[in-house]
């Protein structure tokens, strides 16, 4: 899906600041992940803000999300996520530590090649989204979710 503004903000400026969840639970679905919740995060504002995006509240499902792949192959498997009418599920993902090899995002198709302090939008519930499965090493993101009208959504689209 192609946008009228960038979808990677190289070396965020608050990368550094924010606070991911460790209580992780496995990932029941795939083998070699886990992931963390929590109903906020500190930056979340600034997270959207990058994007030009405001939304209406935290996302529901997944919340705010620390994601962790620790074992050679894990990877996300190309889905997309759930969103109520007229809200798109977005996410402003944070790469907190990328293994040796792997672990790039992918988005409609298309890899992106994201460094550690890097941030990303994925509009979950309207592009397909996966990540390339990792090697020497593990992948660290941390996911800043939220509902975005989806009016907001197509002033950004190209």
């Amino acid at each position: 899906m192609k946008l009228k503004i960038p979808r990677i903000i190289k070396q965020w400026q608050y990368a550094s600041m924010v606070e991911p969840c460790f209580d992780f639970q496995l990932n029941t679905v795939s083998d070699g992940r886990k992931f963390a919740t929590q109903d906020t995060a500190n930056y979340w504002n600034e997270a959207f803000y990058e994007f030009g995006l405001k939304p209406v509240s935290v996302e529901p499902l997944f919340k705010n999300l620390t994601g962790n792949h620790f074992k050679d192959g894990a990877c996300v498997h190309p889905h997309t996520d759930p969103a109520p009418e007229n809200l798109v599920h977005t996410r402003c993902n944070l790469m907190l530590r990328k293994p040796t090899e792997g672990g790039n995002p992918v988005l409609d198709g298309e890899e992106l090649n994201i460094n550690e302090g890097d941030l990303w939008l994925c509009l979950a519930s309207i592009e397909l989204h996966s990540s390339t499965p990792i090697k020497n090493g593990e992948r660290l993101i941390f996911s800043f979710g939220g509902l975005v009208p989806i009016e907001q959504i197509k002033n950004i689209l190209a």
